[in-house]
């Protein structure tokens, strides 16, 4: 028999030493990834290599589509992939004076992400820019329901919103002359798409006339989307890096305030549906309005009549009219106020969307109500009509 003073043999439970809730790992951050987009020669060049070069403070890593004939990039140029074997896709990737990375990648989505994630912790922001003809819709897209994506970088990476850069001088008339075959031309796609607007070449527009007429076609295209005008693409990088336009709610409910709507809405009755407003360029459309508080029945009804218009793209039979009326949604999101005083958001990119709930923490008051936008085709009066019917 064993004396008492040997060495108990201690057996692996698998389990780690208990931990009170004040000292639970937290959630690792996730890197805010933003998408730029913009008009063939509107200036992303030039706001990229700012992103690039100023010294901001911001590390950020910028995935860019092929490296041009610029010197400040060739003679800082690293390969890191084999010359020798012409499978693997041509990768060069700068260091610069500032903090940031800039990356030439020819895979597209996903697995150039994948590659700079391997640099991981030299960066905290991602740029990810589309050529200048690409629809940011299904870029954006994969950050919701690619497997890929789900099964590995959703844990590190976050779409934090889409940038479009439009040119003050010929932007309106590429607006006006874009087409294609199914009526949207891409230059209105990415305005539709886009969180931020920034309107480049101000300086060259001869007549503000002009440069006001170019605004309003933008917020008729994207009413929700906040334009900034600016020369040699000048911003300050706060205004499109890790604006959360995809986490939190104050960029809708800042839009919401800037309209007047909820000023004006202020004594909205539980029951009462104010009127909406509705914009059409070239048969692009969007529709917003301002949503009283719901119940989470009216929710549900809500849900269902946004899967109907996402999935199937027409909206819901009614007795009363039991014709298919086609729409398509390009863009879609939304503040959503529940009676009990929660709120939700809705972000949506063509036939993908999310409703969350909003963090305690990112709720600053009780508003009175919540706000829809809708952006794409056959939003008309028949679809406002659709849509007022699920709220009453």
């Amino acid at each position: 028999m064993e004396s008492d003073d040997d060495i108990p043999t201690l057996i692996d439970s698998g389990e780690g030493p208990a931990t009170s809730s004040s000292e639970a790992p937290q959630e690792p951050r996730r890197i805010p990834c933003t998408i730029i987009s913009g008009f063939l020669g509107a200036g992303k060049s030039t706001l990229l290599k700012r992103i690039l070069t100023e010294k901001h403070g911001y590390r950020i890593a910028v995935i860019i589509n092929e490296f041009g004939d610029s010197a400040w990039y060739a003679a800082k140029a690293i390969n890191v992939t084999s010359p020798d074997d012409p499978a693997v896709q041509s990768e060069e990737v700068l260091e610069l004076a500032n903090g940031c990375l800039c990356c030439s990648i020819k895979d597209a989505g996903i697995a150039a992400i994948e590659k700079l994630m391997q640099r991981k912790g030299a960066f905290d922001y991602i740029v990810l820019e589309t050529t200048g003809l690409a629809d940011p819709g299904p870029i954006a897209s994969i950050f919701w329901q690619n497997e890929e994506y789900s099964a590995g970088l959703s844990k590190e990476i976050i779409l934090d919103g889409v940038v479009c850069v439009v040119d003050a001088v010929f932007g309106r008339t590429q607006m006006e002359e874009d087409h294609s075959i199914d009526g949207i031309g891409e230059s209105l796609r990415q305005i539709a798409c886009s969180d931020v607007v920034l309107l480049n070449k101000v300086d060259l527009v001869q007549s503000q006339n002009d440069l006001f007429e170019t605004e309003d076609m933008i917020h008729r295209v994207n009413p929700s989307a906040p334009v900034y005008r600016t020369a040699h693409a000048n911003i300050n990088i706060s205004r499109i890096i890790n604006i959360n336009a995809y986490r939190v709610a104050d960029h809708i409910r800042t839009a919401a305030l800037s309209d007047g709507s909820a000023k004006a809405n202020a004594n909205l009755g539980h029951g009462v549906v104010p009127q909406p407003r509705h914009y059409e360029l070239r048969g692009i459309s969007s529709l917003q309005m301002t949503i009283p508080p719901l119940s989470f029945e009216k929710l549900a009804r809500l849900e269902k009549w946004i899967q109907r218009v996402l999935w199937d793209k027409e909206l819901p039979k009614e007795d009363s009219n039991p014709n298919v009326h086609p729409v398509q949604i390009l863009r879609c999101k939304g503040l959503l106020v529940m009676e009990t005083g929660k709120e939700y958001i809705l972000q949506g990119v063509q036939t993908m969307y999310e409703i969350s709930e909003v963090s305690e923490q990112d709720v600053h008051g009780l508003p009175s109500a919540g706000k829809l936008v809708l952006i794409g085709k056959g939003l008309d009066e028949v679809a406002r009509s659709s849509l007022m019917s699920v709220l009453m």
